[in-house]
């Protein structure tokens, strides 16, 4: 049988081998064009929307960075925030441009964990191994304010003292004084 696996000392140790099943996707005239659409390759940009790529990645505007990429002497500000907004419709400069932005932003959160780790073991290695009582016990105060521990957060409690009835008339009053019709 086909869907046998080889012998092989590989599988015997396996309660149940991996198996190979070929799936037929229906073929048709219409097969090559979606081989050719799911093998298609990132498209190439040109060396100007590589360069307004590269400046939009560093933080220019869409209109600073079609200046820098493009001949843009003696154009009027509206043609170019035009054509900047054209070169963005590009959709392999958009997907660049999100690609990027999301790579920085996934840096960025990396950077502040790896920082908020940094201080918290420091924190936690001052509070036990700290020379002096003093320097333990604010080391603990300010492992104790961090958040998700929220042990030493401030919390204010209003009381009103009065009834809903005097809270009534009193915004009553305070709408009739500001309308001018008391």
């Amino acid at each position: 049988m086909d869907d046998e696996p080889p012998e092989s000392d590989t599988f015997q140790n396996q309660a149940d081998p991996p198996r190979l099943t070929v799936i037929d996707g229906g073929g048709g005239d219409d097969q090559p064009k979606a081989k050719a659409k799911g093998n298609a390759k990132r498209r190439k940009l040109t060396s100007k929307q590589e360069r307004f790529l590269s400046e939009m990645i560093r933080g220019a505007t869409q209109a600073d960075a079609y200046r820098m990429a493009y001949n843009a002497k003696g154009m009027k500000p509206s043609a170019i925030y035009t054509e900047a907004g054209r070169v963005m419709a590009n959709p392999e400069v958009s997907r660049r441009l999100h690609a990027a932005q999301a790579s920085v932003e996934r840096a960025a959160a990396s950077s502040a964990l790896s920082r908020r780790r940094f201080v918290l073991e420091g924190l936690e290695r001052e509070a036990t191994q700290a020379d002096s009582d003093s320097a333990r016990v604010a080391a603990l105060i300010a492992l104790g304010k961090t958040s998700g521990v929220d042990l030493f957060t401030d919390r204010v409690e209003q009381v009103a003292d009065r009834s809903p009835e005097d809270l009534r008339q009193e915004l009553a009053q305070r709408l009739q004084d500001l309308l001018g019709t008391g």
